[in-house]
């Protein structure tokens, strides 16, 4: 069977970082990044804040994911975020693939044990000597400690890669999905253990509450109208990768999240 391609296509870009730690008046800079223009070359795709506390122990979690063209070979991108003690920090992101129209993903995570990011960020690329902006054209970013996921307007439904596991035979999907015309819609996994030769399905159990922490949850939808979506699977104990899109339908619309067009791959985690 042939691959599943997208059908929501987003137009982005990203930002860049060069330095660990910008030690500017966190006021004057919110307002001088906000000043910026934001670039078709950068875009932030998601964004996710979460509390993970234990009794033992505290991460206060951001992840993010930025789509950049790929201006030159040589590139920096990062997060500009403002701390609570008036800095602004670069959060370096990482290569992770390339997809159509010569771009390409970055991703980044920063979990420290204490709540040193306040709310405001903007995204920044450096390439070729010129530095880019994705700063919410104009009023940067802004995302509360424990909210979950935020999705460019652009995005409806975007795997979780970070709490999606394969284990034993047990296979773990979840999910982010925008909430739209006031239904949560319904959440399907379509997925193969034998290169396409015969295809499943399984639907995707909205959570209202999702756990992050020993007492800490996600509420759906949050404050950007994203809901969080899961389920688990059995597979066959001899099967070692699984390939797999997602499929969202909602208001008479179905939206897929197939990796760009390449279809997500899971390898079994062994011990």
């Amino acid at each position: 069977m042939r691959k599943i391609y997208l059908v929501l296509v987003a137009v982005l870009g990203l930002y860049s970082c060069t330095t660990d730690t910008d030690h500017l008046d966190s006021s004057s800079e919110s307002i001088e990044v906000a000043a910026k223009k934001s670039s078709d070359n950068v875009k932030l795709l998601k964004a996710w804040t979460s509390n993970s506390s234990s009794p033992i122990q505290r991460k206060y979690v951001r992840r993010f994911v930025v789509k950049v063209k790929n201006l030159a070979f040589k590139k920096e991108v990062a997060i500009h975020h403002a701390t609570y003690n008036g800095n602004w920090i670069d959060i370096p992101l990482t290569y992770q693939q390339s997809i159509n129209n010569d771009e390409e993903i970055w991703v980044g995570e920063v979990a420290p044990d204490t709540e040193i990011y306040s709310d405001e960020f903007a995204v920044k690329y450096n390439v070729n000597g010129q530095t880019y902006w994705d700063n919410n054209n104009g009023t940067n970013y802004s995302m509360l400690v424990n909210m979950g996921a935020y999705l460019a307007s652009e995005i409806e439904v975007f795997v979780d890669s970070f709490y999606t596991r394969f284990t034993g035979s047990y296979f773990a999907i979840n999910v982010d999905a925008r909430r739209n015309y006031g239904s949560a819609g319904a959440v399907e996994v379509v997925y193969t253990t034998d290169d396409w030769v015969t295809t499943k399905r399984a639907s995707l159990s909205y959570q209202r509450y999702f756990r992050v922490g020993y007492a800490h949850y996600i509420q759906s939808p949050n404050q950007f109208d994203i809901d969080k979506w899961e389920t688990s699977v059995q597979v066959d104990p001899s099967v070692n990768s699984i390939e797999y899109a997602i499929v969202y339908k909602t208001g008479g619309e179905e939206y897929w999240d197939n990796n760009f067009g390449k279809n997500y791959v899971i390898n079994k985690i062994t011990y």
